[in-house]
């Protein structure tokens, strides 16, 4: 059972537990709350350092993100908090929307307890954040329960440069942490969380910070699992412990407060026992995992047997079982580096114009990374069971929008579908997400992989892109790879251009926010060999029921591109084999 957080009208501030009259406490409407033992265990122990690593499903942002922000409403009165993401659309279609919908659980109400990008409407006179934003473009205002007061939730994404220059905050939380960029997290934003003593000095949440993610797979996410070793060490474990053991105390002083006309001596003792509580989370650290079972009564058997058909035995043990995963080492693609290789390129002109929908802001007027003036190179993987498509373009180093000083190619989106979807699925993707491209041209590439047929139509897939794209109003112009390359060739194309050792091949970058399907699958994509060499691992595209968007479909349209913009378009055949030695 919780009490409602909020009344209207605006009550005055609530009193200590030691003023308060316990007949008054009763009239106060209760309302029914369930929260799994993941959210429980964070919400009891409370600790000022929160790393929550648990599987999909769980409602870390609904039942440990709202619930923590909720205390911190209460403890921090006029605060300002940090909610980071690594991009700043992430924090409007994905961690947004969903925070917001567990502060509604627990009892906020829109334009009366909380205000979007906009400051408390003047009606209610209450008094801003100390640190308030002089622009609310950013910002998330919430009333402080029970109070005349509001703190401010800063946006901040690692995309936007300078979004977190100059603040100064009291706490920070954030979802899909293993997406954040470790090396930027410390410089920019766990600097400014400072400040405040004069406000807040002594209360455990002030400078807390609380992520959430499910379980990192790819080596420069492991940071996240270094709040585990520190959690284990004896100190916070006996600090939890004890947490634990007043709480159940609490509980029980709690219970019978309802139940006994004299509780001056049991609120005093309630009184001390929550200072008691203020003291251990202080400098505490706690480790929270849990695996999707948690959730089971929430998401029903039915749910792991979809997600264990669906997922390949690697992405169930990680994104359901939370197991750590070592990732595929030595894999087809070893020489990527999401730090190095991965970029972001929003227009946060036509961005900030949105509000928090879980719809993707879906058209190519977000993306500032378009060359307008020349055609988008697309490559596709195709068949029965999942067809896929990746864009991509190559800049020059003179490119007024290239700065790194070398040639790039860089992969801008992509866009797939699973059966019963076909390849005009896909283009239609396409056509829809580039409306707003001015040049409406295309250069198809394709190998004898897009000559074949699909048995529901006599044309060839290549054949029916071509066509799907000129009835959608695209002027195409192809080039068709007669052989398709070697997997150890590419094995080897991809390894020497990924590290960037030799300037006469272009940089690889990959967009971070539009290519996450395809960076996850090159993540996974397993090497072995073969009569010819290296050999990419296919094997799980021959289960039709693992999610196929998982498997290397994506890596080998990925290939396509890459192979024609940085080898054959640029003359550079020659030169590769003379680096694999074959001249």
């Amino acid at each position: 059972m919780s009490r409602a957080l909020l009344k209207r009208p605006l009550p005055e501030p609530v009193p200590r537990p030691s003023d308060r009259d316990p007949e008054a406490d009763q009239n106060i409407e209760m309302k029914q709350m369930h929260f799994n033992y993941l959210q429980l265990s964070c919400l009891l122990i409370g600790a000022q350092y929160t790393t929550v690593v648990a599987g999909r499903g769980t409602g870390k942002t609904l039942g440990v993100l709202a619930p923590k922000l909720h205390r911190l409403l209460e403890r921090l009165h006029r605060s300002s908090i940090v909610l980071v993401g690594a991009t700043y659309v992430q924090l409007l279609t994905r961690t947004g929307p969903e925070l917001l919908d567990g502060m509604r659980r627990l009892g906020y109400v829109d334009n009366q307890d909380f205000w979007l990008r906009r400051f408390p409407d003047k009606k209610f006179n209450l008094r801003l954040p100390h640190n308030s934003p002089i622009d609310p473009k950013y910002s998330m205002f919430f009333r402080n329960p029970g109070t005349d007061c509001v703190s401010a939730v800063r946006m901040v994404g690692q995309d936007r440069p300078g979004s977190a220059n100059g603040l100064s905050v009291s706490a920070i939380i954030g979802d899909e942490a293993k997406l954040l960029n470790k090396p930027k997290l410390d410089s920019e934003v766990m600097a400014i969380n400072r400040g405040g003593q004069e406000w807040y000095g002594g209360i455990a949440e002030h400078h807390s910070v609380t992520f959430t993610t499910d379980m990192p797979t790819s080596k420069e996410a492991k940071w996240i699992l270094n709040d585990k070793t520190e959690c284990l060490k004896p100190h916070h474990q006996r600090a939890i412990e004890l947490i634990l053991s007043v709480q159940l105390e609490l509980y029980r002083e709690r219970q019978k407060l309802h139940t006994h006309v004299r509780n001056a001596a049991r609120l005093k003792r309630i009184d001390k026992y929550e200072g008691y509580l203020n003291e251990l989370r202080r400098n505490l650290v706690h480790y929270a995992s849990a695996s999707s079972f948690a959730n089971v009564h929430a998401l029903t058997l039915q749910y792991f047997k979809e997600k264990q058909r669906t997922f390949s035995p690697s992405a169930f043990k990680a994104y359901i079982l939370n197991q750590e995963q070592d990732g595929v080492e030595n894999g087809f693609y070893n020489n990527f580096d999401a730090l190095r290789h991965c970029y972001d390129a929003t227009d946060y002109r036509h961005v900030d114009e949105k509000s928090f929908s879980r719809t993707p802001m879906f058209d190519c007027r977000k993306d500032e990374d378009l060359d307008h003036t020349q055609a988008l190179t697309i490559g596709m993987d195709y068949g029965a069971s999942f067809n896929c498509m990746v864009v991509g373009q190559r800049f020059s180093r003179l490119h007024l929008k290239n700065r790194s000083g070398r040639d790039e190619v860089r992969y801008l989106k992509s866009f797939h579908v699973a059966a019963p979807g076909l390849v005009q699925d896909v283009v239609a993707q396409f056509v829809e997400y580039y409306q707003y491209f001015y040049r409406k041209e295309v250069l198809y590439v394709y190998d004898p992989t897009a000559v074949g047929k699909s048995g529901l139509s006599p044309m060839t897939y290549a054949d029916e892109v071509i066509k799907a794209l000129k009835a959608a109003g695209w002027k195409v112009k192809t080039k068709y790879l007669t052989k398709v390359p070697l997997h150890h060739h590419r094995y080897l194309g991809w390894a020497w251009c990924l590290n960037e050792a030799d300037d006469r091949f272009a940089a690889q970058r990959f967009n971070r926010e539009n290519m996450r399907v395809p960076i996850q699958a090159m993540k996974d994509a397993k090497v072995k060999e073969g009569r010819n060499g290296f050999e990419k691992d296919k094997t799980d595209e021959q289960n039709d029921e693992i999610d196929q968007s998982t498997t290397t479909h994506y890596t080998d349209a990925l290939d396509t591109v890459f192979w024609y913009l940085t080898i054959v378009d640029p003359n550079k055949v020659e030169v590769l084999g003379t680096v694999f030695g074959q001249a």
